[in-house]
C-alpha cells in the first residue's frame, strides 16, 4: 500500500546534492527536513560489534529540540546512523535508508520490530573501492612506495616490480564489491577465484574461474597470489582471518581487507608479516576505529593502513540522492524498495 504524503528526515548530512531532493518535492507530496546526525567513529565501531546497540554508553551527539519534535511525524528516515531509542525518536517511521553499504552498526532489531522497512546502500560505491583495491595492489606489486622513497632520497636504483596479469586473486564475498573487483580482475588478466554461499548462483558463476563454496575458504586461499575480503560482518565471518588461514595461504600471499575489521584477528596477521609468510596486507577497516595510537598494527612490515577512506565523495553523494529519490517514489506508489536489507 502506498502513502498519500511522506515526510522523510534527512539526518546524514549532504554536502551538495540537496537540490535533487528538494527538485524531487515540487512535482511529488514529499518533504525533507534537514537535522544532521552523525556519531563518532568510535560509536560507530562499537554499535557495529554489538548489533546497532550503545552497550558501552558512549558519547552519543546532542540532539536539538526541534529536530525532535521534527522526527516524531516522519516516514522516512536518511542517515549513516540510527540514534538509540528509534521507537520514541521516530514513532511513525515506516522507512529507514542507511547511506552505507555496511549495515552492522545499525540497530536492525529495534527497526525490525517497528516494522520499518530497512534499505542500505549497497552497491553506490562499489566502483570506488574497487579502484581503491587496485590503487592500494599496484602500488605494492610495482614497489611503487619504495620507488618514491628512493626519489626523495634522490636514490637512482632499479627496483622492478611484478606483472599482475597471470596472477590468481581469491574474492570472499561476491556482493556489489566483490563482484565489481572480479570484472576488474578479469579486466588485468588475472585468474579469478571467489567464495559464495550460494555456489549455484548463475550470475557469480559467470564473473569467475571458479566458485567456492562459503565452507571452502582454506582450500580456495590456498590457491591465491591475493586475497581479498569483501564479505558483510556475520557470527561466520567473526576472526576468520586467524592463524591457520593466514597459514594455509601460500608464502608471499598479498591480503586486502576493505569490509569489516572483526573478519581478522590482528595478532595473528601481525605475526604472518612479521614472519614474511605473507608478503604484504592492505587494510582500509580495523577493529577498533580510530586505530589506537599505541596499537601494533601501526608498526608491522608492509602493511597498507588507511582511515576507512576506500569510498570517493565526489560520486558518493550523487549515487546516494540518486537511490533516496527512487525509494521515496517507490514508497510513495508502494513498490518494492531497492536494496532491502534481509531480516
Amino acid at each position: 500500500m502506498g502513502l498519500n504524503q511522506l515526510k522523510i528526515a534527512v539526518l546524514f548530512p549532504l554536502r551538495e546534492k540537496q537540490e535533487a531532493l528538494i527538485a524531487l518535492c515540487e512535482g511529488h507530496p514529499i518533504e525533507f527536513c534537514w537535522t544532521p546526525y552523525l556519531e563518532s567513529s568510535e560509536l560507530r565501531t562499537s554499535r557495529g560489534h554489538n548489533m546497532g546497540r550503545n552497550v558501552e554508553n558512549l558519547e552519543v551527539p546532542d540532539i536539538p529540540s526541534e529536530y525532535l519534535e521534527q522526527w516524531l511525524d516522519c516516514k522516512g528516515i536518511v542517515s549513516m546512523d540510527l540514534p538509540s531509542n528509534p521507537r520514541e525518536l521516530f514513532p511513525n517511521a515506516r522507512w529507514f535508508q542507511g547511506v552505507s553499504a555496511g549495515y552492522d552498526h545499525i540497530d536492525a532489531a529495534a527497526l525490525t520490530e517497528m516494522q520499518v522497512q530497512q534499505t542500505s546502500a549497497r552497491g553506490i560505491a562499489s566502483a570506488a573501492i574497487t579502484e581503491f583495491v587496485y590503487a592500494r595492489l599496484l602500488q605494492e606489486i610495482k614497489h611503487l612506495r619504495k620507488l618514491d622513497d628512493q626519489q626523495e632520497n634522490k636514490e637512482w636504483q632499479v627496483k622492478f616490480g611484478n606483472q599482475i596479469q597471470g596472477k590468481t586473486i581469491g574474492i570472499i564475498g561476491l556482493g556489489s564489491i566483490g563482484s565489481e573487483i572480479a570484472r576488474k580482475a578479469k579486466a588485468f588478466g588475472m585468474t579469478i577465484l571467489a567464495s559464495k554461499r550460494n555456489v549455484d548462483d548463475d550470475s557469480a558463476i559467470s564473473l569467475v574461474d571458479h566458485l567456492f563454496g562459503s565452507g571452502d575458504v582454506k582450500n580456495m586461499v590456498s590457491l591465491c597470489d591475493v586475497v581479498v575480503m569483501a564479505a558483510p560482518a556475520t557470527k561466520e565471518t567473526e576472526n576468520m582471518f586467524n592463524q591457520e588461514l593466514f597459514s594455509s595461504m601460500r608464502e608471499g600471499t598479498i591480503f586486502i581487507n576493505i569490509a569489516r575489521g572483526t573478519h581478522v584477528v590482528e595478532e595473528d596477521l601481525i605475526s604472518a608479516l612479521n614472519s614474511g609468510h605473507l608478503r604484504a596486507a592492505i587494510l582500509d577497516v580495523v577493529r577498533n576505529e580510530p586505530l589506537p595510537i599505541e596499537d601494533p598494527l601501526w608498526d608491522a612490515p608492509n602493511l597498507y593502513l588507511s582511515p576507512h577512506c576506500s569510498v570517493s565523495f565526489d560520486s558518493y553523494e550523487e549515487n546516494a540522492v540518486a537511490l533516496i529519490a527512487d525509494n521515496a517514489l517507490r514508497l510513495l506508489s508502494g513498490t518494492k524498495l531497492k536494496n532491502l536489507v534481509k531480516d
